[in-house]
């Protein structure tokens, strides 16, 4: 689906390991499109069988050996054909674990669903400060006319408010729960 193009998107910025962009994937992204170490990596090798990346080795003495890639003309052609041609709908199907459990918690105890729902409000509450941090950041750059920044922040924005919508979701769960003997 998009995940050639968020790779494409994203060493547009800079060149990139695969481990740099796990990284990137898993501070920033990770709330709107998750992507695993072994996809990435499987991706970066189809992008360059395409030709859309180009990869360097770059020797290192005291640690191994790292692949490096970067966007091809062909690949920043590709990514700008993807970002001028947008769905007909801008929603897309999601998948939330999480949300199937609750829904299908009638088979679990509810002492096991109280646990993990305040488990779940920490974890949102550990992204909340993360998004805080981001979004804050981008401010600052944004500050300086970065459109980029901009962008960003308006993402890590987004990802914040869905997470503390979350977190009140969780807590009125919780509260429900609680309440009922």
């Amino acid at each position: 689906m998009s995940l050639p193009h968020a790779l494409l998107g994203l060493l547009m910025d800079r060149p990139m390991t695969g481990y740099d962009l796990k990284l990137m994937f898993d501070k920033e992204l990770n709330s709107f499109w998750p992507a695993q170490m072994s996809q990435i990596y499987r991706e970066l090798g189809t992008l360059e069988a395409k030709e859309w990346v180009d990869s360097k080795i770059e020797v290192q003495e005291s640690r191994p050996d790292r692949k490096v890639y970067t966007v091809t003309a062909a690949g920043k052609q590709i990514f700008s054909e993807w970002m001028n041609r947008f769905p007909q709908s801008l929603l897309s199907p999601c998948r939330d674990e999480f949300a199937l459990r609750v829904f299908l918690a009638g088979r679990s105890s509810r002492d096991e669903m109280k646990f993990q729902m305040r488990r779940f409000i920490r974890e949102k509450q550990s992204e909340i400060a993360t998004y805080t941090m981001l979004e804050r950041n981008y401010e600052t750059m944004a500050k300086k006319n970065s459109d980029y920044a901009m962008y960003r922040r308006m993402t890590m924005r987004r990802s914040n408010i869905v997470a503390e919508a979350l977190v009140l979701w969780a807590e009125d769960c919780l509260e429900e729960l609680e309440e009922k003997k």
